[in-house]
């Protein structure tokens, strides 16, 4: 398309948004006759008169960004590519070859080939490396680099080059893409005969179906108490959060509005229906700081209609609504046009100062307010501590958010009706979880021939109660840190070893048996902030 071209084009998309800018401000028609006027002869001018060829897409995404960025954190400008992931990420599904992966130390390694996908048909196991895609090398691929290789249409094959450790073997083989669908329940089993535990990990346009599912068969299995795991929920799209909060709510509690500068169809109540299966039985949900948005939504409405008690610790703090605004190239804008509120009103957005540097504040500092939350507690809040009798785990009611944000200053968010606060962990351990150590710790034990770890493939159940080589993970966690010039203080090593473990063995449980496995690891092993919602269930039957 010729320069003229282009420029002809802005001017007919200008022209209609000065005709719809004069009816939609008729007091100011000018004023916006003489801003968009100004905007095309800027580019224009850069166009046709600066000392080098400027392209005039590249112009006119430049300003669309610095318009974006002149907003609020959460207004964004998405290019086709980023769009397209998106859509495949929320829609509940996408067309690949069905792995989870990690990239270690340069390396592209399978987590776990999903079940009943293309990878596992084709053979590959966790732990493999693949080093190879289509003759181009994997070596030192970042992740968006890995899912635009393996990405692509159904019926289209691609062709790996795997190297398998245990084995030391190196092959390939070529592996069919397909329809991969995508699940926001990550786990959901009974923790005793009677207590429901599901973990939600996002919502997606499949999320409340998916729970309906779950909540089905652990009230077949007798269930009569129930844990919703959010944390590092992310959020996802607002029907669904509504749709899950449906299942515990009587008909017509109010889950959710939201309000908009002008009214109209942007504002919106999610009232709950008559078709809720669990709609008695006591609740308690788990956030975190990572909990964000729909999920702030889910916790806000059980919490307003005393349907259930929260515990963990404060949410994230989002709540502006976006509405995506697709063009025809492809991209699109992700709109903030309202804001939502909890039941009882509350807003749960924190504050944030609008432009380019607010948002990098707003990002980069978005957790300064916890360690404001730990001196209110720790040095303040004794009067409100409570007694569950959960070893390493201090646990406070809330106070009034009124006392609060007057002691802290607004923060948004849930605040939980019990925090729980974990005892810390060393600083040795800090430093090699930051580092990735035991990620590749975990690696090298998967790779070790003396290791019994593969002999658990298929045994969840004999992995979580008898696999026990304390030995060789700590040989191994020494090795990787030997290798990266990591000092170890062997005193700080040896009363910090056992967390250690713990947190290798995490990962391998993850390797063998996905993040369903994972997820049962942690909370049979111990997990202290499910352990005090376990003890505040109880007192709720």
């Amino acid at each position: 398309m010729s320069r003229l071209f282009k420029i002809l084009v802005m001017i007919a998309v200008l022209f209609f948004g000065i005709l719809l800018g004069t009816r939609l401000h008729n007091g100011s028609r000018f004023t916006v006759f003489d801003e968009q006027k100004k905007l095309l002869e800027v580019m224009s001018l850069i166009s046709s008169r600066y000392v080098d060829e400027v392209s005039s897409d590249s112009l006119a995404e430049k300003g669309i960004q610095a318009m974006v960025e002149s907003l609020d954190p959460h207004t964004a400008y998405l290019s086709p590519q980023k769009v397209s992931y998106s859509r495949a990420e929320f829609k509940g599904n996408f067309e690949g070859i069905g792995i989870e992966f990690d990239i270690l130390s340069d390396t592209l390694v399978v987590v776990n080939p999903l079940a009943g996908g293309p990878s596992e048909a084709a053979g590959i196991m966790a732990g493999d490396r693949i080093v190879a895609i289509d003759s181009g090398s994997a070596i030192g691929l970042s992740s968006e680099d890995v899912v635009a290789a393996l990405r692509g249409e159904t019926g289209s094959s691609v062709q790996l080059e795997v190297f398998r450790p245990f084995s030391g073997k190196v092959f390939s083989v070529d592996v069919v893409r397909n329809r991969i669908p995508t699940y926001s329940v990550d786990a959901a089993f009974l923790l005793d005969d009677s207590t429901g535990y599901i973990r939600l990990s996002r919502f997606v346009s499949t999320t409340s179906a998916e729970f309906d599912q779950a909540l089905a068969r652990l009230l077949a299995e007798g269930m009569h108490g129930l844990v919703v795991d959010m944390r590092g929920n992310p959020g996802g799209y607002l029907d669904q959060a509504a749709g899950v909060a449906d299942e515990f709510l009587p008909g017509d509690s109010l889950v959710v509005y939201t309000k908009s500068r002008r009214g109209g169809p942007d504002d919106i109540r999610f009232r709950a229906t008559e078709a809720g299966d669990y709609e008695d039985g006591p609740v308690i949900v788990v956030v975190d700081r990572g909990s964000a948005s729909a999920t702030e939504i889910l916790a806000g409405a059980l919490q307003d209609n005393g349907r259930a008690l929260v515990v963990g610790e404060q949410t994230y703090g989002k709540g502006l609504v976006q509405r995506q605004f697709d063009f025809e190239d492809g991209s699109a804008l992700r709109l903030t046009i309202a804001r939502y509120y909890t039941p009882s009103g509350r807003q749960i957005q924190r504050s944030y100062v609008a432009g380019e540097e607010g948002r990098e504040a707003y990002f980069q500092n978005g957790d300064g307010y916890r360690d404001l939350e730990r001196r209110f507690f720790f040095e303040e809040g004794d009067d409100l501590l409570v007694d569950t009798g959960v070893r390493d785990a201090r646990v406070y009611r809330s106070p009034d958010r009124g006392a609060f944000d007057e002691k802290i200053g607004s923060t948004g968010g849930i605040l939980p009706d019990y925090w729980v606060f974990d005892k810390a962990p060393g600083a040795l351990y800090s430093r090699l979880q930051d580092e990735g150590v035991f990620q590749l710790a975990a690696l090298y034990v998967l790779d070790d021939p003396s290791s019994a770890v593969r002999g658990y493939r298929d045994d969840l159940d004999g992995f979580l109660g008898s696999y026990t080589e304390r030995d060789l993970v700590e040989h191994h966690i020494l090795e990787v840190c030997r290798m990266r010039g990591i000092d170890v203080d062997n005193e700080q090593f040896s009363v910090q070893s056992g967390r250690m473990f713990i947190a290798v063995k995490s990962i391998l449980a993850r390797q063998l048996y996905g993040i369903s496995g994972q997820i049962r690891f942690l909370v049979e092993r111990g997990d202290n902030v499910l352990n005090v919602a376990r003890r505040l269930l109880d007192e709720q039957r």
